[in-house]
């Protein structure tokens, strides 16, 4: 069975403000214009944290608190499920390597033999 041309976003997003949501969308926007089906991980917390109270992405620390424990291990598993059975191909937002959550999307499509792109890294001006 051939799977349509599906990409999966990856990168980091505790402690950055916002989640990091706003490269997540921007990387949507710029894949899905080339043709990509996208699918990205930050639209799907947005829709599951709209439920949960109290969740600031600047004090988020699953290391400390078994409630933020209990989302993120639903919410990776969510989106390692989704990597293994809808994408082709993985694309790395800057900074990824030094994301838990993104370096275990990043293994899981290396043993899956799924296609990486990385996010071009520009000089800082």
């Amino acid at each position: 069975m051939i799977k349509k041309e599906t990409i999966y976003i990856a990168g980091p997003m505790r402690g950055y403000e916002d989640f990091n949501y706003p490269a997540f969308h921007e990387a949507e926007r710029i894949l899905a214009s080339i043709g990509w089906d996208v699918v990205n991980p930050a639209k799907m917390d947005e829709e599951e944290l709209d439920k949960k109270e109290g969740v600031d992405p600047l004090t988020f620390d699953p290391h400390e608190s078994h409630e933020d424990q209990d989302t993120l291990r639903t919410l990776l598993a969510r989106d390692l499920l989704a990597i293994a059975e809808k994408c082709t191909a993985i694309y790395m937002l800057d900074g990824w390597e030094k994301s838990r959550g993104a370096l275990a999307e990043w293994h899981l499509a290396k043993a899956l033999g799924i296609k990486i792109y990385y996010e071009p890294r520009y000089p800082h001006v």
